[in-house]
């Protein structure tokens, strides 16, 4: 990995607060490139120690998604589940800090299931949209595609915090990874990669307040873009649905084509794609519930009539 300059990164006119989270973002990445396996696992107990019993992040958070989205279950079973959910959690943010020690050597850390889901949607030559969720670990996939050769493009929010926004994307540039900025220019550069029959890499799962789109989440509504199914209507790229889940020491990737048939009228066709993305995804945390971000406000926004306040 080229050095990064943190003259280039860090002009006097970024707040002290956004410098010294670049420090310790860097200092730390630093740190996982170089650390050992067996560092790595103890720094990973060592975060879920300080996440899950000191600190106490989003625990009321937690129990409020779970009890919603596994009714069925015991008060204890949810908890097992959500005990669990740190364990991953630290053991995913270790893996990211790990991350730039996978360079060159993602295909010994993957194993992909159906890739050939992938190279027939792209014989179509209209790009493809791939779709994840906040599962497992999300931020290998578009690293480990680049690193087999395939054209991929990450659409992403920027972070509140620039210094580090960008030695993110730094970070996934040195894999062959692009990224694309949400903002306005953001679907004209999509458009583009799409029709050079590129892939755009989205994580498509989290709550949108600003959307009237809403679809069924474990048997509770929850709102999503129409980002992703207009795209699809306008360009005609085929929608994959794309996770990685933690399976002992391996990444295991799978890919999904999402199938849908459209009766011409856009807002239910759009709806229909959406929910149809959402209940793959669902199929697939229902697996392995205790590697979905539990910790997201993932019910906040509710409908129209919807008057109940859930958080």
């Amino acid at each position: 990995m080229p050095e990064i300059s943190t003259s280039n990164l860090m002009p006097e006119k970024h707040k002290l607060r956004h410098r010294l989270e670049f420090i310790i973002f860097n200092s730390l990445k630093s740190w996982g490139k170089g650390v050992s396996k067996k560092r790595l696992q103890q720094g990973a107990i060592l975060l879920d120690f300080l996440l899950y019993h000191v600190l106490r992040i989003c625990r009321n958070i937690v129990s409020i998604n779970l009890e919603l989205a596994f009714p069925e279950l015991s008060e204890k079973e949810r908890e097992k589940i959500a005990r669990a959910n740190y364990r991953w959690f630290a053991r995913f943010c270790m893996d990211v800090l790990h991350m730039d020690a996978w360079q060159g050597c993602t295909a010994k850390v993957t194993h992909f299931h159906n890739l050939h889901v992938l190279d027939e949607a792209l014989t179509e030559n209209n790009g493809v949209l791939l779709v994840s969720g906040h599962f497992g670990n999300w931020e290998i996939i578009p690293s480990a595609l680049a690193e087999l050769g395939y054209p991929v493009s990450m659409y992403v929010g920027r972070q509140t915090n620039p210094l580090t926004n960008e030695l993110q994307n730094n970070a996934r540039a040195n894999f062959g990874v692009k990224t694309i900025d949400k903002g306005k220019r953001a679907t004209l550069h999509m458009g583009r990669a799409l029709s050079a029959n590129k892939i755009i890499a989205m994580l498509i799962d989290q709550n949108d307040n600003k959307s009237d789109l809403f679809v069924n989440f474990f048997n509770k509504l929850a709102s999503s873009s129409k980002g992703t199914a207009a795209f699809h209507l306008l360009r005609k790229s085929p929608i994959i649905l794309i996770t990685c889940a933690y399976v002992e020491d391996k990444f295991e990737i799978a890919l999904n084509r999402i199938s849908f048939e459209l009766n011409g009228e856009q807002e239910k066709d759009i709806q229909h794609i959406s929910q149809n993305i959402t209940t793959e995804l669902e199929k697939i945390i229902r697996q392995y519930p205790e590697q979905y971000f539990w910790m997201h406000k993932r019910w906040r926004a509710r409908p129209p009539k919807d008057s109940e306040t859930i958080y």
